[in-house]
């Protein structure tokens, strides 16, 4: 893409089947201008008609195809890049490797399962291949090459996690200096309580395997075609903590001195429910947060199977403005199938794609100056795998790291999170083992929400004094406690409680699989909620608010997020709950605050230069009537305030108006918001 692009950039994922070639690239180039497309990503033997890992006839004979591709679009304006389907492989689909690439070494599971399309990147033949084939892609010489997000350790089906190969297991006996079985090593990696210093070992060798195999890649392409950047899917920074992965050293080998091309997962592959924008939009965040600056980033919209069926026309424009309003440069459109199937039989898609782009482009430019996202900081640790304590029994699976609920329960009641510096942050689950002290102390420092699990690991490595708590036991089923709990009272009208304010224990639905954690306060502790039995008798606290010695606000809440969050997490007490403590923990006025006359709201604050951007979404199918979003403000001056309506201008609104309140303004809005399209307000 252009580097100063002055309008939101479409880059579409296309298949053109060498059987159907002339009629799809005709449809193709008609509709690509009409649709507002900006350049096509060329998908290579995908989907249905994939081959595996295609032979080198084929893809001589494709690359013709190719050559007529770009130059076709050149003629149109239209940037042209490539993305190979298959680098390691995603799943087998009932393809054999074995037979087509003699000598191919595919990955083994943790539990023995065997591949035999998905490659190990150890192998050679696999090696030898897969340069021979993309130094065929390369001549073509598209903008980028992308990396397809199977450049990874995990979900490789039928193989679930890891490998664990002859070759891995001996290069990783070499590492610890003995010879390793299979059953050996993967009982040393999910061993409960403390990590074996083994699982250490492991994910740093599948680090280092990952980054000396992105660099291969880079030097393949780079080798033919120097002026091509390369692009890279992901799968989510917290799943890759599963393979150890150093996001810095992958990077830079992947760029081999060119700029990096990032596509953060979306998800929402199908249409489940608004509230999987949630993921969606931590997701491009995070995945923001873990690249070095100067990534360009282009989210990926997905639709599977790829009608109206899997996905409605309004649900793209949300996950278009989603990525827009995070501050996305451009997003790739996974929108058409691969079966050869014209772009016409959909062209709803492509009529919405052009209607909306003056609207997402204004929207591009208020979000994309240099500044930064205001809301509470979500801790991220790249090694959280590497010292995350399991119980017995556990699954591979238990190993990615924690935190995500945490998200959501701020999220969705209207309280924006980052990954940026905040005056405040919340910490979950063990993602604290992976801190150290020194990083523990500064949060310490400021506003920190804790969960209980937490919350247990911090009294545990001695910082009870630091955050109000003599004692904390581990997370465990209610029906475990000491004491009956059936409801959590929200009592404390310091935070906005009363007593007799009651949210429901029975979490994170009815089938009650939450887990508690029995909480002991030292003096100077404040009790914000507390736990009560069926007779409504206060039992046990559960949350509580600190201030320590170091100047730090802490909260802690006596349950597990990760088990805890759900539909029974989420009350408009809740949100009052949260509001409360988190403007505590602020020392004042919260970052940015949603509340509404309705429920899952999606709000963010973009501070840019001398603007501040809001907006919030309704993830409801019910509007809303009026919000209210409360911020910390430093200027001594009301801010003008204009909104922008679907054609992409910005205008004052009667309805829409600013109040002074300590420390901060509100900004209450008297007209209905709809699920259809999202409130955005530039304050300046």
């Amino acid at each position: 893409m252009k580097k100063e692009n002055p309008a939101a950039w479409y880059s579409l994922r296309r298949t053109l089947p060498p059987w159907r070639f002339g009629e799809t690239l005709a449809d193709l180039l008609e509709l690509a201008p009409r649709f507002g497309i900006d350049e096509v990503i060329v998908k290579i033997d995908t989907e249905e008609f994939s081959h595996g890992h295609p032979d080198l006839d084929w893809a001589e004979r494709y690359r013709e195809k190719l050559f007529e591709v770009k130059a076709r679009l050149a003629e149109l304006g239209i940037s042209y890049s490539l993305n190979p389907w298959i680098t390691a492989g995603h799943a087998d689909r009932g393809r054999n490797d074995l037979e087509r690439l003699p000598g191919l070494e595919c990955v083994v599971g943790h539990d023995g399962s065997v591949a035999k399309h998905c490659a190990c990147f150890l192998s050679p033949v696999w090696r030898e291949h897969i340069r021979a084939l993309w130094r065929i892609y390369s001549e073509t010489r598209p903008q980028v090459m992308w990396v397809e997000d199977d450049i990874r350790t995990f979900n490789h089906e039928p193989v679930e996690f890891g490998c664990f190969c002859p070759r891995h297991l001996r290069l990783f006996g070499e590492r610890i200096g003995r010879p390793m079985e299979r059953e050996e090593l993967v009982r040393a990696i999910l061993a409960p309580g403390r990590a074996h210093p083994w699982r250490r070992e492991y994910l740093e060798m599948q680090r280092d395997i990952m980054v000396e195999t992105a660099a291969f890649l880079a030097k393949t392409v780079h080798e033919v075609s120097p002026e091509t950047s390369m692009g890279l899917m992901s799968s989510g920074p917290r799943l890759h903590c599963l393979e150890g992965r150093d996001w810095t050293r992958l990077a830079e080998a992947l760029a081999d001195g060119r700029p990096l091309y990032s596509r953060p997962p979306m998800a929402n592959y199908y249409e489940d429910s608004l509230r999987g924008f949630y993921y969606s939009q931590d997701s491009v965040k995070l995945t923001r947060a873990v690249l070095p600056a100067g990534t360009v980033e282009l989210t990926e919209c997905e639709n599977v199977p790829f009608t109206r069926f899997s996905k409605s026309v309004k649900f793209t424009f949300l996950e278009l403005a989603i990525s827009f309003a995070y501050g996305s440069e451009g997003v790739t459109l996974n929108l058409f199938d691969h079966a050869g199937t014209p772009m016409r039989a959909e062209e709803h898609y492509g009529r919405m794609l052009a209607e909306k782009k003056n609207y997402l482009t204004a929207l591009m430019l208020a979000t994309r100056p240099e500044g930064r996202f205001r809301g509470v900081r979500l801790i991220h640790a790249p090694g959280a795998s590497a010292v995350k304590r399991l119980e017995p029994g556990a699954a591979y699976a238990e190993l990615a790291e924690d935190g995500f609920e945490m998200m959501q329960a701020l999220e969705s009641h209207g309280v924006a999170t980052t990954y940026q510096e905040s005056e405040v942050a919340a910490l979950a689950g063990e993602t604290a083992r992976a801190l150290s002290d020194g990083d523990i102390r500064e949060l310490l420092a400021g506003g920190l929400l804790l969960d209980g699990a937490a919350a247990g690991i911090l009294v545990e490595r001695g910082f009870g004094a630091w955050i109000g708590v003599e004692g904390i036991a581990p997370p465990v089923h209610r029906r475990d406690l000491s004491y009956v709990v059936s409801a959590e009272e929200f009592h404390n009208a310091g935070f906005g409680g009363e007593p007799g304010k009651y949210l429901t224990a029975t979490l994170p639905f009815l089938g009650s699989a939450s887990r508690f954690c029995d909480l002991r306060l030292l003096p100077g502790a404040v009790e914000v909620s507390s736990w009560v039995d069926p007779d409504t008798r206060r039992v046990a606290p559960a949350m509580s608010y600190f201030e320590n010695g170091a100047g730090g606000r802490v909260a802690v809440h006596a349950i597990e997020y990760r088990s805890s969050f759900g539909p029974s997490f989420c009350h408009p007490f809740r949100r009052e709950e949260l509001h409360g403590v988190i403007d505590k923990l602020s020392g004042g006025v919260a970052p940015l605050r949603f509340s509404c006359d309705g429920a899952y709201a999606l709000a963010w604050r973009k501070q840019a230069g001398k603007s501040t951007v809001l907006g919030v979404f309704n993830l409801n199918l019910d509007d809303w009537n009026r919000g209210v979003f409360t911020l910390s403000w430093e200027s001594g001056k009301l801010p003008e305030i204009r909104s922008l309506d679907a054609s992409g201008n910005w205008a004052e609104e009667a309805e829409i108006r600013a109040e002074r309140i300590p420390g901060g303004i509100t900004v209450k809005v008297e007209r209905s918001v709809s699920s259809d399209l999202p409130l955005v307000l530039r304050l300046s």
